[in-house]
């Protein structure tokens, strides 16, 4: 690695580094701060939540980073008259661009990683807590279980009385795909098993169950009683706002998991629109870190230092960053709303920005 090179990466990271400590320092501080205000009294629990919400701020902090650490290196280049040598020695713009564009992928690659992995597992451990301090879903006291078995195409529950599974529940329609319930006696012996393709909800806790299969006389040591029916009114202790609230542990999936859950999804004719921005989002993050660093890099065709002003780069990141996340939010809201296409609300704002640099680059003509 040439001697240009090392002090390229070595400027990009110093404020890289920098700059993401300061932007997770302040969605840290307003995560405190939210917390407080809502009278919660143990310090403890906050920090450990802070800890464990971290990870999901890495995929606001780290695009904006890249921004930042791409401008002020280059600038700090530029007072210091180093830039301006290393283009004379024959340091091409394009070669430098390219140096950026490599530290840029790196940290793309690695928020990818962060946000199809490490973030799902930490909010995992966040309802892990919540479950073991809420006990919301049951309104006798006594806890339940939650298990996503995506993998087998299932999603499972323990009630106080059976377990069941359902592929999907279509919150719009409030309707379950292929419910199956599994209902055992105070001896933990199973005794009867309900399935049904569909199940609607009809009242308070009575859902209607279509083409049902209901199989009792489980326990004994005889045949079982089959018997078919067309539908089928049964009473479930859980509420729609359960189902709700069980289809939100969606977002604990890790990448491949959450493909296979949009893939049933899909199968039974669901809006898969939300979970497809979330997926989509784990691959446009990383993009955006790439595109954001190499944005900065056209303050590479004024190298005289009389072009920079560090007042000015600091106001337009600030600008920049606010404006970035707003939009960044509201697109991916859009999106999972159904207002726009998932493609256009993960990848359409870095891909404004693609056709910008592109035409910028061809404008100016010298990266050769």
């Amino acid at each position: 690695m040439s001697n240009i090179r090392k002090l390229i990466f070595k400027e990009w990271l110093r404020f890289f580094l920098g700059s993401t400590f300061v932007l997770v320092m302040v969605l840290s501080l307003g995560h405190i701060l939210n917390a407080l205000l809502k009278d919660s009294s143990d310090f403890k629990l906050i920090l450990t939540s802070l800890y464990l919400e971290i990870p999901s701020f890495s995929v606001k902090v780290f695009p904006v980073s890249c921004l930042i650490a791409s401008l002020f290196s280059i600038n700090k280049l530029k007072t210091r008259n180093e830039l301006t040598a290393i283009f004379a020695s024959g340091y091409s713009r394009r070669k430098f661009v390219t140096d950026i564009a490599i530290i840029g992928s790196l940290v793309g690659l690695l928020l990818f990683y962060i946000n199809a992995y490490v973030v799902p597992y930490t909010k995992h451990r966040q309802e892990a807590k919540n479950i073991r301090v809420s006990s919301s879903l049951n309104p006798g006291g006594a806890k339940k279980g939650i298990s996503n078995a995506i993998s087998s195409g299932k999603i499972w529950f323990k009630s106080q009385d059976y377990f069941f599974s359902y592929s999907s529940f279509d919150r719009k329609k409030n309707v379950i795909n292929n419910l199956t319930l599994y209902f055992y006696d105070k001896n933990f012996k199973f005794t009867e098993q309900l399935s049904a393709v569909v199940a609607e909800h009809k009242e308070e806790n009575h859902w209607l169950l279509k083409n049902v299969l209901h199989v009792t006389n489980l326990e004994n040591k005889t045949f079982p009683s089959v018997q078919f029916s067309e539908t089928k009114d049964v009473k479930i202790r859980e509420t729609i706002s359960d189902f709700q609230q069980i289809n939100a542990n969606i977002a604990t999936l890790d990448i491949w998991k959450l493909y296979d859950y949009i893939g049933v999804l899909k199968n039974n004719g669901i809006n898969y629109s939300e979970y497809y921005v979330t997926f989509l989002d784990k691959f446009s993050s990383g993009f955006t870190c790439l595109v954001l660093a190499i944005l900065a890099s056209v303050a590479l065709f004024n190298p005289n230092r009389r072009n920079s002003s560090f007042g000015a780069n600091a106001a337009f990141v600030m600008s920049f960053t606010f404006i970035y996340w707003f939009i960044y939010s509201y697109f991916l809201t859009l999106g999972q709303t159904s207002k726009v296409p998932a493609a256009v609300a993960t990848f359409g704002v870095p891909s404004i920005f693609v056709v910008y640099l592109a035409g910028y680059f061809i404008y100016h003509r010298k990266l050769r």
